[in-house]
């Protein structure tokens, strides 16, 4: 059965959801068990940090308070009831779903801040959150339908189902879809002919180029859960930058043997911090060290990047073309698709610079 047929028309301010439900049921603790070792990153609790800074974008100081709002009005109404009497919904603050939906809140409002002189049509910004919220639910959606068919297991899936599936995705995704959409709103995809052929012959490199690179990795965020380290903790990673940074020789000759000895990637250490392969915009790797390994000439050393895993150090290494790609009608799809990413990146790292946006969590 087409999943197609399942989804409703999905509007930000009018979502399909499910409220969430308390636990029947709450367990006495255990007192003869050990606690839990307190954590080392930043735990937030609400309502009592209700007034916590999460982020600071301009001028303004986003709070947990702002952040719980948005979502309850915006993506799931009930969730702000929801953290006050549920155990499991409160844990949420302390999961890995915390950290992402305070960079997309923030980025957002980098957005809003950066058009704050232009004339929003709001109906049309609607209607392109709504569409890639609608774009990536189904994405999501036929991929679990094709791994249950896969397993052998039923993959029809009855309306209710399908419903709550999307209140879930939009609780968890529904702010990555807002920000999307907003990009999508003020980076439109109608670019002429001539247009899309000047953006390839300046930016021939990206097709069918990959950059390869050495980099160190200093976590000044939990590796679990991307929140951001405690004060102390933080300060022992801000320390550790500081000490490898003066390790490092200026022409970058040491480079990868002080990131075997000292990077926080345990994948990549080994091998001096080498990621191969890397191509312009790579969906396995984070947009800020993409964009700095690209931007880099062969042997060049970066300033810091920072990136939803840490601080990183960055030596570009080599550059090679894997591909030739010529201007053809066949490739003026995949070119519009990298040309209007390209300008969308442009535009959320310029936001994020104005505003000096500025995480707490």
């Amino acid at each position: 059965m087409p999943t197609n047929s399942y989804l409703p028309t999905l509007l930000l301010l009018a979502a399909v959801t499910a409220p969430i439900r308390a636990q029947e049921a709450v367990q006495t603790p255990d007192r003869t068990q050990t606690p839990a070792p307190k954590p080392h990153f930043v735990v937030r609790h609400y309502p009592a940090d209700r007034d916590a800074p999460i982020a600071v974008v301009g001028e303004r100081v986003l709070t947990l308070g702002n952040l719980v709002d948005h979502i309850d009005e915006q993506h799931h109404p009930g969730f702000r009831e929801a953290l006050e009497k549920v155990p499991t919904v409160q844990a949420m603050l302390q999961s890995d779903l915390i950290a992402p939906w305070v960079r997309q809140f923030a980025d957002i409002e980098a957005l809003r801040q950066l058009s704050a002189d232009k004339e929003i049509d709001q109906a049309a910004l609607q209607a392109a959150q709504s569409e890639r919220l609608r774009v990536s639910f189904q994405a999501w959606l036929d991929t679990y339908v094709a791994n249950r068919k896969a397993q052998g297991r039923p993959a029809e899936l009855s309306q209710q189902r399908v419903n709550l599936f999307l209140a879930d995705f939009q609780l968890r995704q529904g702010l990555g879809a807002e920000l999307q959409g907003w990009l999508d709103y003020l980076e439109k995809d109608d670019y002429s002919r001539a247009q899309l052929q000047q953006f390839f012959q300046n930016n021939a490199r990206a097709f069918g180029g990959q950059v390869k690179i050495s980099h160190i990795l200093v976590q000044n965020r939990d590796a679990g859960t991307g929140i951001l380290l405690d004060e102390e903790a933080y300060g022992r990673a801000a320390a550790r930058l500081a000490d490898i940074k003066a390790r490092l020789r200026p022409d970058g000759s040491n480079f990868e043997e002080v990131a075997r000895l000292y990077s926080e990637d345990t994948r990549t250490a080994k091998e001096g911090g080498e990621l191969d392969g890397i191509r312009r915009f790579d969906e396995g790797l984070p947009a800020a060290l993409c964009r700095a390994a690209w931007q880099l000439r062969d042997g060049e050393l970066s300033g810091v990047v920072e990136t939803q895993y840490g601080w990183h150090l960055v030596k570009r290494l080599d550059f090679a073309q894997h591909m030739f790609i010529l201007f053809t009608d066949d490739a003026i799809p995949s070119i519009r698709e990298v040309m209007r990413r390209s300008r969308q990146e442009d535009l959320l790292f310029a936001a994020r610079a104005k505003s000096n946006l500025q995480l707490k969590l």
